[in-house]
């Protein structure tokens, strides 16, 4: 990221913070519809994902053109992609409804970070918030991005100004979270700002200098937990804790003593003292009744029977299940002659698998079109150019980075983990079939014709035919076809011209395995 564009971002994010200052604003609408939205989870205890958040998005732009007072989202999660969370952060940020995030009951690490993304945090009495350091995932595992980051010269106050801190945390010991505090619901600029750059800069382990890059990371990453902070009216020393290991926290300046290397996680009880969340509630209608929104109709917004369906469609394992049986349903439909029921089977499949990640937002019909160029390479390789070569490859490599570019960016490695498993698990299907399944079974799929020379088919060693030979076509030769040369039937070929059934035709050429034929000298 260029200096010159951070300290751009930087410039504009203290004056947005400046008009953060007027308190009159009320947080509810009272000209919007008395209606609440309720997003549950539908999952306990799930990672974030990139299909739940388009639902959520979905909603939020329905509740705007509907007015809706105010969405609530559950949530209960243990983290997930640091990259769907940002985009979970832009799109509250850039929601004109009120959001309530209501950890039922955990939030920790990604989760934790969307949370601080909503206008208001609600949590169950059981709950948990924090662990948010960031980590990237390497060959070796997860690596968490810890680098001893320069505070602000705010956050490092001598215990001389213990007396500005205490009065400063007097002022969250009032009711923090009522109808009358800052427009919190209004989408920030600098906010967004922030979260594109930290999508651009998002730690990648195959950058050379990571140290550096991790450096450039965190500065913005902590920038935008500040701004998360002060917009909604949280400390932001307690805020930082959560992600920065080695931010320290002091009883009497922070309400909290932290001062281990590694990120603050806080019960339900403690985030409420000091002020991280809300309310702590049981139940949605609790968490209604205590933002004052008892005269609102609660709207339980359900997922619909296709969404159901891409929720599953998209579950990695099942994903695989998908990818594998298609595979094979293709194979088998190639060694078997003409199409039938594993073609379609196999074609279905990989169509409900691309169909899902489309439906989920993880890609658009980009995969689809790369899988179908490659399908068609591989069937030209297969069926009209002799052996296996270049065209082919193309085909596989097609095929197989259109499964991978299916799953996203963000799920680059689950798609190359899930990709190779199905690959792997579908080639070995592939041997079973081919080779240990009892001949009953297999006999069923394997073409069973008979070539024989009383027939009419001879190997092209015994063809006793010299050019000249007269025969007739008695079947359509475009180019190939049957014919019959001195009353023996003869698989043939013409030079490229289409010859009619029972026109008079004489050899021309027998070369390897063909007996290459044209239209008779004296039918012309």
């Amino acid at each position: 990221m260029k200096l010159k564009t951070l300290l751009m971002v930087l410039l504009s994010l203290f004056y947005i913070l400046n008009s953060f200052a007027d308190t009159n604003t009320t947080l509810f609408d009272p000209l919007s519809k008395k209606k609440i939205f309720f997003v549950p989870q539908f999952s306990e205890f799930k990672e974030i994902s990139a299909h739940e958040l388009l639902f959520l998005k979905k909603i939020l732009m329905r509740a705007e053109k509907e007015n809706i007072r105010a969405v609530i989202f559950e949530m209960d999660t243990p983290g997930g992609d640091v990259m769907v969370a940002y985009k979970y952060l832009s799109v509250l940020a850039k929601s004109k409804v009120p959001t309530i995030a209501y950890l039922n009951p955990n939030g920790i690490s990604a989760g934790a970070i969307i949370a601080l993304g909503a206008n208001r945090i609600a949590i169950n009495p059981n709950g948990m918030i924090g662990d948010a350091m960031p980590i990237t995932m390497n060959p070796g595992g997860m690596k968490p991005v810890t680098e001893h980051t320069e505070q602000p010269d705010s956050d490092k106050k001598d215990s001389k100004d213990t007396k500005e801190h205490d009065e400063k945390q007097k002022s969250f010991d009032k009711p923090p979270f009522v109808p009358t505090v800052d427009d919190s619901s209004s989408p920030s600029p600098a906010l967004d700002e922030l979260l594109k750059e930290l999508q651009k800069m998002s730690p990648k382990p195959s950058v050379s200098d990571e140290k550096l890059l991790n450096q450039k990371f965190l500065t913005v990453f902590f920038k935008a937990l500040q701004v998360l902070s002060e917009k909604n009216g949280r400390p932001t020393r307690v805020v930082r804790a959560m992600a920065d290991p080695y931010q320290r926290l002091d009883l009497k300046i922070d309400g909290i003593q932290h001062d281990k290397v590694s990120p603050l996680t806080l019960s339900a009880k403690e985030a409420k003292a000091l002020h991280i969340v809300d309310y702590i509630v049981r139940d949605r209608h609790e968490l209604v009744q205590q933002l004052k929104l008892e005269n609102c109709e609660l709207t339980v917004v359900e997922k619909s029977g296709w969404e159901q369906v891409v929720s599953f469609l998209t579950f990695p394992p099942f994903a695989g299940v998908l990818l594998a049986l298609g595979l094979v349903g293709i194979f088998v439909e190639i060694k078997t002659p003409g199409f039938g029921v594993p073609g379609i089977l196999g074609l279905t499949l990989l169509t409900l698998f691309f169909l899902g990640h489309v439906s989920s937002g993880a890609s658009d019909w980009g995969p689809m079109v790369v899988f179908i160029v490659g399908l068609v390479l591989l069937l030209v390789e297969i069926f009209l150019i002799p052996g296996f070569g270049i065209i082919g490859i193309l085909g596989l490599l097609c095929i197989l980075g259109s499964f991978i570019m299916a799953f996203g960016a963000e799920k680059f490695q689950t798609a190359i983990y899930v990709v190779s498993t199905s690959f792997l698990t579908a080639i070995g299907i592939m041997i079973v079939l081919a080779f240990y399944l009892t001949k009953p079974i297999w006999g069923k799929l394997e073409l069973k014709t008979v070539q024989l020379s009383s027939e009419g088919y001879q190997a092209h060693d015994d063809f006793p035919l010299s050019p000249g030979d007269k025969g007739t076509a008695i079947s359509m030769l475009r180019p190939a076809g049957i014919a019959v040369i001195k009353g023996t039937r003869y698989d043939v070929i013409t030079q490229g011209e289409f010859i009619e059934v029972n026109s008079k035709i004489e050899v021309l050429t027998v070369r390897g395995g063909q007996i290459i034929v044209g239209i008779s000298r004296e039918q012309q």
